[in-house]
C-alpha cells in the first residue's frame, strides 16, 4: 500500500496543470503549452512597434493565476474532470463562475519586478504597462482612474495573496515558463520599451509642441494596441 500512495504522490506531483479542455472529445490543452503558444502570438503582434519582448511577456504571464489549486479544481470540475461524488476537490462551479481571479498573478509578477527600475518611475510605467495588459485581459481594460478618483490599477495589482495565489502559482508554475519570465523581466525591457514611449511623444513628430495631456493619450493608445494582442488569446 505505501508504494501504490508513493506513486500515486508522484504521478500527483508531476501532473500538469491545464488551461482549456476542449468539450467535444475532452482534449486537453496543458497550460504550459498554451501559455508559450499564446507568447509566440503576442510577441510577433508587438513586434510591429518594436517591443517583441513586452508582448511575449504579456502571453507567457496572461494566465499564470492558472497555476492555483483552486483554478485546477474549478476548470476540472467545470469539464467532467472531477467527479462530484468521488473527488474531494470538486467544486460548484455555478457557485465559482468569475470568483477564482487567474490573471492578477501574472500582472503581480510583473509589477513586482519591473516597478524597481530606474530612478524616474520608468519602471513603474512600464510594469503598470504590462501589468494592466495582463490583469485586463478578460475584464476590458481597468480604469486607471474612474471619475471619482478612484486608482483602479492600484486596487487591483495590490489583491491579496489568499484571493491572487501568486506564491502558490511561483511554486506550480513549470521551470521553463518561470525562467523564460525572468529572462525577459530584466532593465533592458524597460529601455527598449521607454525607447518607443519617447519616440512616441517626441515633439519633433508634430508641427507644434504637444501637452502633457496629449501625450498621455498618445502613451495610452500605445497601450491600449499592447491589451488588444491578449484579448483574442
Amino acid at each position: 500500500m505505501k508504494i501504490v500512495d508513493n506513486i500515486n504522490h508522484l504521478l500527483d506531483k508531476n501532473q500538469a496543470y491545464i488551461a482549456h479542455v476542449r468539450t467535444t472529445d475532452k482534449e486537453k490543452q496543458t497550460l504550459a503549452i498554451h501559455l508559450q503558444e499564446v507568447a509566440d502570438i503576442t510577441k510577433k503582434l508587438a513586434s510591429k512597434i518594436n517591443v517583441a519582448e513586452a508582448g511575449e511577456l504579456i502571453g507567457l504571464l496572461h494566465d499564470f493565476g492558472k497555476y492555483s489549486t483552486a483554478f485546477q479544481n474549478y476548470i476540472q470540475s467545470g469539464t467532467g474532470l472531477l467527479n462530484p461524488d468521488m473527488d474531494a476537490n470538486y467544486v460548484d462551479v455555478i457557485a465559482l463562475k468569475g470568483k477564482i481571479d487567474h490573471s492578477t498573478a501574472g500582472a503581480q509578477l510583473i509589477w513586482e519586478a519591473l516597478s524597481k527600475f530606474g530612478k524616474n518611475g520608468e519602471g513603474k510605467l512600464c510594469g503598470q504597462i504590462l501589468g494592466l495588459c495582463v490583469a485586463s485581459h478578460h475584464s476590458g481594460l481597468i480604469d486607471c482612474l474612474t471619475p471619482e478618483g478612484v486608482n483602479g490599477f492600484n486596487l487591483r495589482i495590490s489583491k491579496d495573496d489568499e484571493r491572487v495565489h501568486l506564491t502558490e502559482c511561483k511554486q506550480n508554475t513549470d521551470a521553463h515558463i518561470l525562467e523564460q519570465a525572468k529572462n525577459l523581466i530584466d532593465k533592458q525591457l524597460v529601455l527598449s520599451m521607454c525607447k518607443q514611449i519617447r519616440l512616441l511623444i517626441k515633439n519633433e513628430q508634430h508641427e507644434q509642441a504637444i501637452s502633457e495631456a496629449i501625450k498621455c493619450f498618445y502613451i495610452g493608445f500605445w497601450t491600449r494596441f499592447l491589451f488588444s494582442m491578449s484579448t483574442s488569446n
